[in-house]
This record gives structure tokens, C-alpha cells and sequence, in this order.
């Protein structure tokens, strides 16, 4: 399986021949080739078929399967994902089923692969080829909504097997916007409807929009989906695995998840319906319309669309409030913390302040003059700034530890000198002396 091209899926119920306004159960994909025909398997004829003009068949050739996996098939039909694998080889996968089956263009002959025994659970998944493996993302079932990751072991096992990332992405992965990126190796989830499944059923859209990584097996929360896309039940979207095409009547919204960008194409001459089964050839979508037997396909140029439009904003935004509002508290616990290390880091009077304390304790009137002041500090021989400077820091770390370990303020006090205002003396402030010997004998 190294080369294959992945289409999307279509199973189409469609009427020929004498049969025109039958429901023919049909295994459907669209062979290589820019026209708009198709190929089919009849499942009631057993018969190859052609389409040689829009929704008129032709039988080329007859086809073999067992009888026994036949009867599953009819019985559990629902839609087929196919699959090009090589150039004779074609994969089906049934919708909501599990089934895998493979059809030889060669042998003309279509077998089941897969030994699934529960079904019914993923409807409406999303299926996909990453490195030569099959996955089923999501779907649901049963009144129910299955998020999983799932694989299909080709191997050994031949069952589809649990595929375990490292964390919990979107509740639904179901409708909206769904789809593997090849480029970004990353499957894009969001915009699903939740049915609330009671007596007065209502649906919650669902906002957010998720991405799944698959090289760090974790998904991630990329932001709110722009509220101009919000889908109803019926909007139909594409994805052809670059872009997200979605209808919006007249007009079609093309969104590239990876950039984060929405282009908007608008032809006022072009009424854009509802689509149903569609598949993928390179860029291109080919579509049907819903309930419509013999609908011929549509196509949607994206690529050329996009040279046609209009640039109207990001597909979805990230909601930075939790963010500020953890950085606030971030930032004001850092002030908080350092403030109180400002006041913690001088919890001790160095050998210098010790001594100039003594000096003020042992002076008749608890002063001391700015040359003896030098003279403790060592600083005499030192230029006048150096020796201010010194001065300043040692009385300020004193009075600063004092205030903050015994709450005494401002316990050294600067006098102008009465003879000279330039003159600074230290004056012990009055009546703390018992509490500064006190601290001195700690």
C-alpha cells in the first residue's frame, strides 16, 4: 500500500435500467480521470457497472463474493469509505460497521478482510490512510457519541484496535468540521452538534476547536471557532485535506485550519445547495445533493475558488482571559514574595553595626559625630562622597533591621549640627537604649 489516493467516502443509492426508481445497494467510487463518471459494484446484481453519462449505468463485467459475506453486507449496509490502494485494488470500509473489504479490479472479485463483531457505535466517522494505516476517528451510535482513536490492524489481528493518546480531546467528533491534514500530520476536530437525546431534543454546538498531533500523541485546544461559521444541522462541509469547504447558500466559506484563515467565494449567479456523499481527487470535491436517487456529481475547483476569493479573518481564536488573569496573579504573588524577602534578608546586625551601636551606648549623650562615625566604618582615609555613602548604608541598614525585627523606627536619628547645617550628627533616639543592649545580647 505505498501508493494509494484516499477518497472520501460515497455509497450511492441510485436507479438504472428498469430499475430507475429502485434503491440499489452499491459499492461506489470514482475511478482516476478529471470527468465526472463513476464505477460502482451492484450489490443486487452482483454486476461491475460504469457510468457512461450522468446517472446512466452500464454493466462491464460480473464480480464474486461469498454468499455468506454478501448476506452481512446487505444486512448491515450502510455507506462505503473507498479507498485506491494500488491500481487494482480497491478498499470499502462500511460506515458504522466496522466491515473492510477489498475488491480485485483484476479478478473481479470483492472480500471481506475484517473479523469485526461489534458494530453500530461509530457512525459518521472519519476515516483515513496515515503511513499506510487505516483509522476511524469518532462517529457514534447506540444514543451515544464515540470520541476515539481507532486503527486497523492489517497484520495481524485484522481487527480495529484502540489507538491511546496521552490526553482527552473533544467530547464529539461527529459532524462539523472533521479531517486528517496530511501536511500538519494532525487530525482536526470541531463544530459537532450534541444531541441532548430527550423528549424536547436540542443541540449544543460545540465551539471549541481541537487539533490531534500525531507525532506527540496529544491533542490541543487551538480556540473558539469564528461565530460567523456556526453550523446548523443542516450546513454541509467538505474537507479535501487541505481546506474545509463550507455552503453558506451564496456563498462558500474556504478554511485552511493549519494558517488559521477564512476566504469567503462569492458568485451571486451560483446558489450553493446542500451536498451529500462526496469524494476527493487532488483538490477538487465531487458531490451529490441529498435525497436525490440519480443526482449527477458537482464539482468545487478549490484551489481555483480560493484565487476567486476573499480574505475575511481566523478560523478560530484562542481565549487569552485565563491566561491574563494567571499572569496578574502571578506577577502580584512575585511582588508580594519579594517585598517580604526585602524584609527578611537583614535579619542580623553585622560585626560594624554592632560596634556602632556600642559606640552610641557608651557615649554620655547616645550621639556620635560623622568624623567618629568614619573612623568605626574605616572610612576616614576615604574621598567625602565614599565616605557619605558608607555612612548613609550603615545607618539606614540599622534603622531598617531594627524597625523590622523589633519594630522600633527610625532608632538613629540624623541632627544638623546648630553651629554648622552641613554637619550631620547621630543621635540614639531617647529611651530605646534597654532595648538595643537587650538586642546586642542575642
Amino acid at each position: 500500500m505505498k501508493n494509494y489516493t484516499c477518497f472520501l467516502f460515497i455509497l450511492f443509492l441510485i436507479g438504472f435500467g428498469t430499475q430507475t426508481n429502485a434503491q440499489i445497494k452499491s459499492l461506489e467510487w470514482k475511478p482516476a480521470g478529471a470527468n465526472l463518471l463513476r464505477s460502482r459494484l451492484n450489490l443486487e446484481t452482483l454486476q461491475e457497472e460504469m457510468e457512461i453519462s450522468s446517472s446512466n449505468w452500464k454493466a462491464v463485467s460480473n464480480f464474486e463474493i461469498d454468499s455468506e459475506e454478501l448476506q452481512a453486507l446487505k444486512t448491515k449496509y450502510y455507506f462505503g469509505d473507498p479507498f485506491i490502494l494500488t491500481n487494482h485494488t480497491i478498499r470499502f470500509v462500511i460506515q458504522g460497521t466496522g466491515m473492510v473489504f477489498d475488491y480485485d479490479t483484476i479478478r473481479k472479485s470483492l472480500k471481506r478482510i475484517d473479523k469485526t463483531i461489534h458494530s453500530g457505535y461509530n457512525f459518521s466517522a472519519s476515516r483515513f490512510y496515515r503511513n499506510n494505516i487505516l483509522f476511524s476517528v469518532g462517529g457514534g451510535g447506540f444514543w451515544n457519541y464515540n470520541p476515539r482513536i481507532t486503527y486497523f490492524d492489517d497484520k495481524t489481528s485484522k481487527e480495529w484496535e484502540l489507538y491511546r493518546p496521552k490526553n482527552e480531546g473533544p467530547a464529539i467528533i461527529e459532524e462539523g468540521y472533521q479531517g486528517y491534514s496530511k501536511k500538519a500530520d494532525a487530525f482536526f476536530s470541531g463544530g459537532g452538534l450534541k444531541k441532548n437525546f430527550l423528549e424536547n431534543e436540542e443541540f449544543e454546538y460545540q465551539k471549541d476547536f481541537y487539533s490531534f498531533d500525531f507525532k506527540s500523541k496529544s491533542w490541543n485546544n487551538l480556540g473558539e471557532i469564528n461565530a460567523k461559521l456556526k453550523v446548523k444541522q443542516s450546513t454541509t462541509i467538505f474537507w479535501n485535506g487541505t481546506h474545509f469547504v463550507q455552503f453558506g447558500r451564496d456563498k462558500v466559506y474556504l478554511i485552511n485550519p493549519i494558517e488559521n484563515k477564512v476566504f469567503v467565494y462569492q458568485d451571486n449567479a451560483t446558489y450553493f445547495e446542500e451536498g451529500n456523499h462526496y469524494f476527493i481527487k487532488n483538490d477538487t470535491i465531487f458531490y451529490t445533493k441529498p435525497q436525490n436517487l440519480n443526482s449527477p456529481l458537482f464539482i468545487i475547483p478549490v484551489n481555483e475558488l480560493l484565487k476567486k476569493s476573499t480574505y475575511v479573518g481566523e478560523f478560530y481564536s484562542k481565549d487569552f482571559t485565563f491566561e491574563i488573569i494567571l499572569i496578574i496573579l502571578l506577577i502580584s504573588l512575585s511582588v508580594i514574595l519579594f517585598i517580604k524577602w526585602k524584609k527578611k534578608k537583614h535579619k542580623t546586625l553585622d560585626e560594624t553595626e554592632k560596634k556602632v551601636l556600642n559606640y552610641f551606648l557608651k557615649s554620655s549623650n547616645k550621639s556620635i559625630t560623622t568624623i567618629d562615625l568614619n573612623e568605626i566604618l574605616d572610612c576616614a582615609h576615604k574621598s567625602q562622597e565614599s565616605q557619605r555613602r558608607a555612612r548613609h548604608i550603615t545607618i539606614n541598614q540599622i534603622n531598617d533591621f531594627l524597625e523590622q525585627e523589633f519594630q522600633i523606627q527610625q532608632a538613629i536619628e540624623r541632627i544638623p549640627s546648630e553651629d554648622d547645617k552641613r554637619i550631620i550628627h547621630y543621635q540614639l533616639k531617647k529611651g530605646i537604649e534597654q532595648k538595643i543592649e537587650k538586642i546586642l545580647e542575642i
